[in-house]
């Protein structure tokens, strides 16, 4: 079915047990394929307002965004997630999630690169805030099967943490 120029894929979310970066190119074709499993992960078949809750939600339109009318502001599934404000696409993730979930021993951050097609730095980076959401890896008990799934629910989260402006204060002026 297509809504707004879209598909609208209904994904049924079970816990995934841990996908190879093919499992998750042969699963997941298009960014808009990424995009309705995080929002089945985040809303299930409710969409809520990310601001105020609300139930009150358009479709989701040809930019990927939601529209609420009852706080007039527009998001998208990763408003105020691990993942809100990130240019690379769900898609990028869901194969870092793979490569990182499968790897055993040392993690090879060029491989990554290679996988996303991202510059090092990018890949690094993606690494190292990957690794922010698994401090609490041990103590959450983790069935070794699902951490794939255990980093797609983790990332989607709510945080919380408002993201703070860096205010620049002006130079001071030598006359």
């Amino acid at each position: 079915m297509k809504r707004n120029g879209l598909r609208n894929n209904k994904i049924t979310i079970n816990k995934i047990n841990n996908m190879s970066i093919e499992e998750v190119r042969n699963r997941f074709k298009e960014d808009i394929d990424a995009l309705t499993y995080f929002e089945q992960l985040r809303w299930g078949n409710k969409t809520h307002c990310a601001y105020c809750q609300s139930e009150k939600v358009s479709a989701r339109q040809i930019d990927n965004r939601f529209h609420c009318s009852s706080c007039r502001k527009t998001f998208s599934v990763t408003a105020g997630t691990f993942l809100h404000g990130s240019k690379i696409p769900l898609k990028g993730w869901l194969y870092a999630f793979a490569s990182i979930s499968n790897t055993t021993g040392r993690f090879s951050i060029r491989q990554l690169q290679k996988d996303i097609n991202v510059s090092y730095t990018t890949a690094w980076q993606m690494y190292q805030d990957i690794k922010k959401l698994l401090p609490d890896l041990n103590k959450e008990n983790i069935v070794a099967g699902n951490m794939f799934d255990y980093m797609c629910r983790k990332a989607i989260a709510v945080t919380g943490e408002k993201k703070t402006e860096v205010v620049t204060e002006p130079l001071a002026v030598l006359v």
